[in-house]
């Protein structure tokens, strides 16, 4: 068998390539090198989600990685007699401009028949029309399924340690929030960590938000006791900017938010309004500002909308001055998959941010404060 370190060794940086995708693509390749049912179990994987399913052979099966395709370079090149597979690997990073159709365009020119595979770490990352598109937890549930019943004790070792490797890198299967451990917050030794990887995912989406400049950075804020998505406009050379924040995500605690009262002991989501100092002057005098809170108050719905600066249940905020808040557990009670919960995470506040852009008086408010800040750091 071939050695993985060695072929490490020999392994060519490319621009713009992550280096983790690099280290598991010749880490997949050596796995599948290692032994023929851990290859005939992922071909099969594959083959399910082909249309029409190819016919693996029983002969001679080539494995390569590197392989030159007119100074493109796929992550994998699985072939025999009849058939060759192209991979393209993904980890955090998205497919380049036409990846996959500079693949093909060279297979078309080269091959007898061929077949573009995508491995991914989500589902979200699936694009450019690949002939089957695959999460690298697909490949974890194909694999650990192999290694219960396999008689070949180091293809045994071999596949527990690249089931370490997609775990360690969070390609593994997701661990979905536990209802209950939403209800009882302090007894949920894995809360934290579930919560974060809903958000961390989240951050990958698309986002009403972005249409207007407002980018979404994942925070776990401990002086707010928060966490989720920050989304702010980057002002200049200031870099991203509270003019305003907007914060969507889980409020683990609203005393520093001011909104104590409103909690009622529960697990909160919360679109927060966020300023700066030069935000928080500017809103003082703004007529924008005043016709936009007017406004917010229209389209929240069943979202409990707190003002702190006139609630006379909240404390004032002046960094945070606009709260808006949902019960979390009765969304997420029935759910039983991480999948599930990020989609509920990106309908819930996507309904919300789509509401916003589409109310001049937001806008207006955004412009102001953008030209306010520009102004000031000239």
């Amino acid at each position: 068998m071939e050695s993985l370190l060695v072929n490490l060794r020999k392994y060519r940086p490319r621009e713009n390539n992550d280096p983790l995708e690099n280290f598991l693509t010749e880490a997949f390749a050596w796995l599948l090198r290692s032994n023929r049912e851990v290859l005939q179990a992922v071909l099969e994987c594959i083959n399910n989600k082909l249309q029409p399913p190819i016919n693996v052979p029983d002969g001679d099966i080539f494995i390569s990685t590197q392989e030159n395709f007119n100074n493109k370079f796929p992550d994998l090149v699985i072939s025999w007699h009849d058939c060759t597979l192209v991979f393209e690997h993904k980890v955090n990073s998205p497919l380049h401009l036409n990846q996959l159709q500079n693949y093909r365009e060279y297979a078309l020119k080269t091959y007898d028949n061929h077949k573009i595979i995508l491995i991914t770490a989500t589902s979200f990352q699936h694009a450019q029309k690949p002939d089957a598109a695959l999460c690298w937890e697909e490949i974890y549930k194909c694999l650990i399924v192999l290694a219960d019943k396999i008689n070949d004790e180091h293809a045994s070792w071999a596949i527990e340690d690249f089931l370490s490797l997609l775990k360690s890198e969070g390609l593994g299967p997701k661990t979905p929030m536990n209802r209950f451990s939403i209800a009882n917050y302090l007894e949920a030794v894995k809360f934290s960590e579930q919560v974060d990887s809903i958000f961390k995912e989240a951050q990958k989406l698309v986002w009403p938000l972005q249409s207007i400049g407002m980018e979404p950075v994942f925070k776990r804020q401990g002086t707010e006791s928060r966490v989720g998505l920050e989304f702010c406009p980057t002002i200049k050379d200031k870099g991203r900017q509270w003019l305003p924040g907007i914060f969507c995500g889980v409020l683990l605690d609203g005393a520093d938010h001011g909104v104590k009262n409103f909690t009622n002991n529960e697990l909160k989501l919360c679109l927060v309004f966020d300023f700066n100092r030069t935000g928080q002057e500017t809103i003082k005098h703004s007529e924008n500002y005043k016709k936009f809170k007017e406004g917010l108050k229209s389209f929240v719905n069943d979202w409990e909308y707190i003002d702190t600066a006139v609630e006379p249940n909240a404390k004032h905020n002046k960094w945070h001055p606009i709260i808006i808040l949902k019960p979390m557990l009765p969304l997420f009670e029935s759910t039983n998959t991480h999948q599930e919960q990020v989609n509920i995470v990106l309908g819930v506040f996507s309904e919300l941010q789509k509401n916003l852009i589409e109310r001049p008086e937001f806008i207006k408010l955004v412009e102001e404060l953008t030209v306010t800040k520009s102004s000031v750091t000239k």
